[in-house]
């Protein structure tokens, strides 16, 4: 063989094994989050995954840490990642425990964890700037001919009809309680429908217009509905032509220097680059996979479909990601994502239930909580300029009525951060890639 062509042959082989490595991973693009210039695109990473940058904290502080460790002893929780913020600047961001309990393997602030229902605040501000940019607007109609999603077209109930956008936002859809939680009800809806697997998005959709009635008129009555923010989801769907994790990422996340965040997947098997583990409380009973194709399992790896809650409770992300978040919608920050009128809509009203993707607000103080089995995440946006975020791998036997230990134990952590001068969002640059562009 000539010497020209084994070069090319070696030439042509590299290529094709670049090529196949580059198909198989997932590209990501990650930015400068340099103050003054966080647009210019720096470089192209093909590792396989990058995530938000490393933001943990280069000055410790024993005396906070100490306070989080004896926390989680007290609660056997596994691994937490943990985010304050003063006046908006990243003051404090870590991981502590373990992301596995097996391998021992040290939760830092590029691990990932579900954040459960804290998702419904980013399908609410994605919404609202939906709203700004004139795409949907809050009195548009969900169901019926003139609605977004008008080929949803038999239903049971004509009072469908009604609900508007708005009523899904902040729980008013006319959804009840008493006909349980949809988004959890794999097994009753395969079995009434007579599906063959377990039920997509549209399966619920049409099970709950074709099966249940509203039990009250939409916009009158407040009831907590993952399906009301899981039609969130579709409507943003119909509304761009993409998926509802790619807008989001595309629109709100990336433009804004969050990396990284994805929808869970079911069972360990499916967890994302940098996704910690999730461990159910001792003593928690084993159920039945929601697709029907396990006897028994732990809850949290196929008790519930994570990826089809999307919206309303599927997102993964670290602490400092969700702190960032915060910070587009803070009305005490510089830059703001949304118009006033669409930020104050989102925490105004006469009750603290008529909060936008907040589970609550009370004048100046806005909080969020997400709760599955594994995984608890607590946001609180206080009135004194603190924001912290913890975001936890194991769950405790209270469910969701764990946040208020969370809430008491922050209240007085934050109190021993005294560096309120540095802001982590600017002072650790994103992680080097493999690959610099001369841009």
């Amino acid at each position: 063989m000539r010497k020209s062509t084994l070069i090319i042959a070696i030439v042509l082989g590299v290529t094709a094994i670049s090529f196949a490595f580059y198909t198989t991973t997932e590209v990501a693009f990650t930015r400068s989050i340099d103050e003054g210039n966080q647009s210019q695109l720096n470089y192209i990473n093909f590792n396989v995954v990058a995530p938000a940058p490393e933001m943990d904290s280069v000055e410790f502080n024993p005396e906070f840490d100490q306070t989080i460790h004896k926390f989680l002893d007290r609660w056997d929780i596994k691994g937490a990642s943990v985010a304050v913020m003063k006046d908006n600047k990243l003051i404090y961001s870590k991981g502590y425990g373990y992301t596995n309990i097996d391998t021992k393997e040290p939760t830092d602030t590029k691990h990932l964890f579900r954040i459960a229902s804290a998702s419904k605040l980013i399908t609410a501000i994605t919404i609202m700037k939906m709203v700004d940019d004139g795409i949907i607007d809050l009195d548009d109609n969900v169901f019926g001919k003139k609605g977004i999603l008008s080929h949803y077209d038999e239903m049971k109930d004509s009072n469908h009809k009604k609900v508007k956008v708005k009523h899904l936002l902040n729980h008013k859809g006319g959804w009840s309680w008493r006909d349980g939680d949809f988004m959890f009800q794999a097994a009753k809806i395969k079995r009434i429908m007579n599906l063959q697997g377990p039920p997509s998005e549209d399966d619920i959709i049409e099970f709950v217009l074709k099966h249940r009635r509203l039990r009250y008129i939409p916009g009158t009555q407040y009831a907590y509905s993952n399906f009301g923010y899981m039609l969130l989801g579709k409507i943003i769907e119909q509304k761009t032509g993409t998926s509802y994790e790619n807008y989001v990422n595309h629109n709100i996340l990336e433009p804004n220097g969050i990396y990284g965040m994805r929808i869970s997947g079911n069972y360990e098997w499916e967890r994302r680059p940098f996704e910690v583990h999730y461990y159910n409380h001792p003593g928690a009973y084993k159920f039945e996979s929601f697709d029907g194709n396990y006897e028994s399992v732990d809850k949290p790896y196929g008790g519930s479909d994570i990826n089809t809650l999307g919206a309303a409770g599927g997102w993964i992300a670290n602490a400092s990601q969700l702190a960032k978040l915060v910070t587009l919608v803070d009305p005490n920050n510089a830059y703001q994502l949304l118009s006033d009128e669409s930020r104050s809509m989102m925490v105004a009203g006469n009750s603290y239930k008529d909060a936008y993707g907040w589970k609550g607000a009370k004048g100046e103080n806005f909080w969020r909580t997400g709760t599955l089995a594994g995984s608890a995440c607590f946001i609180n946006r206080k009135d004194n300029g603190y924001t912290y975020v913890v975001i936890l791998n194991s769950s405790v036997w209270m469910g969701h009525k764990f946040n208020r230990y969370i809430k008491w134990m922050m209240d007085k952590a934050i109190w021993k951060l005294e560096n309120h001068d540095r802001n982590l969002f600017y002072q650790n640059p994103t992680a080097s890639s493999i690959l610099p562009m001369a841009l």
